[in-house]
């Protein structure tokens, strides 16, 4: 298995490379948000201006405002953003979180706030591969400390697929060639090649993803963690319902996630 590190794994150990306050300036009242600020368009991070975008940045500055509470975000790459939840550092994480088998061994979740569902992304020039069957003997791109990892193994557990680890740059390895295929949402693929348009990439098999995400935001087992898990989760639950998380869903995607047939059928098996 191959790894690739990039400037994710120096992010990842400057823990308080930057930090910046938004919301009220109570100190009693601040919840710590680990976040890169390189994962397109959830959180976004500009060295130039100092300023963080992105669809989890304005949820977060949503919520610390309907909550009365300080948002401070503390730029962290996976894994150390785990790892810094587990010694108490920062509260929770935001970077497109996925519930997964292994993290609920460790962490509650709030309800999910975002579905995401992933397909094979290939160079635009390759027709090998239309779908997962046409993998074997070809290689993916998979993100380190990413849910993919557990995905992947399930859909190849004879180990047919090389498997190359990244810290990041998986899409552009694809569109040079070194890699066949990455894992990648597709919602946010029409948005990632509008603002990089040197990437030659498509999305393959569009109607059955290899597998789908459903993103929460995780809270540690202790007295502060599930303080604000369940602060978390109220404030999420209003913004679905006044409208705000579609507003905001809208700015960034074009659609309500919330109204997808993935978000839906988990609503079912829920049932809710």
């Amino acid at each position: 298995m191959k790894r690739f590190w990039g400037w994710g794994l120096i992010l990842a150990w400057a823990f308080i490379a930057c930090v910046s306050r938004e919301g009220i300036a109570s100190e009693d009242k601040v919840i710590r948000v680990a976040t890169p600020g390189n994962y397109a368009p959830f959180t976004m991070y500009d060295e130039a201006t100092q300023e963080w975008s992105g669809f989890e940045i304005d949820m977060w500055r949503t919520i610390g405002e309907k909550a009365g509470y300080e948002v401070q975000w503390v730029r962290l790459d996976l894994p150390a953003n785990f790892a810094e939840m587990d010694l108490g550092r920062v509260d929770t994480v935001a970077k497109q979180i996925s519930i997964t088998p292994s993290r609920q061994q460790k962490y509650d979740f709030t309800q999910p706030y975002f579905f995401s569902p992933y397909c094979l992304t290939v160079r635009e020039d390759n027709n090998e591969v239309k779908s997962w069957k046409d993998m074997e003997g070809k290689s993916i791109a998979l993100r380190e400390g990413g849910s993919e990892l557990e995905f992947v193994a399930v859909l190849d557990p004879e180990n047919k697929v090389e498997k190359s680890i990244y810290e990041s740059n998986m899409l552009q390895d694809v569109s040079l060639g070194r890699v066949t295929a990455t894992p990648y949402p597709f919602l946010t693929l029409p948005w990632v090649l509008k603002k990089n348009p040197e990437l030659k990439l498509k999305a393959v098999d569009l109607e059955n993803p290899i597998f789908t995400e459903v993103n929460a935001y995780p809270f540690a087992r202790t007295d502060r963690g599930r303080a604000l898990l369940k602060l978390t989760d109220d404030i999420l639950t209003q913004m679905i319902e006044d409208g705000s998380y579609a507003k905001l869903c809208e700015k960034w995607f074009g659609t309500n996630v919330m109204d997808s047939k993935y978000a839906k059928e988990y609503r079912e098996k829920q049932g809710k």
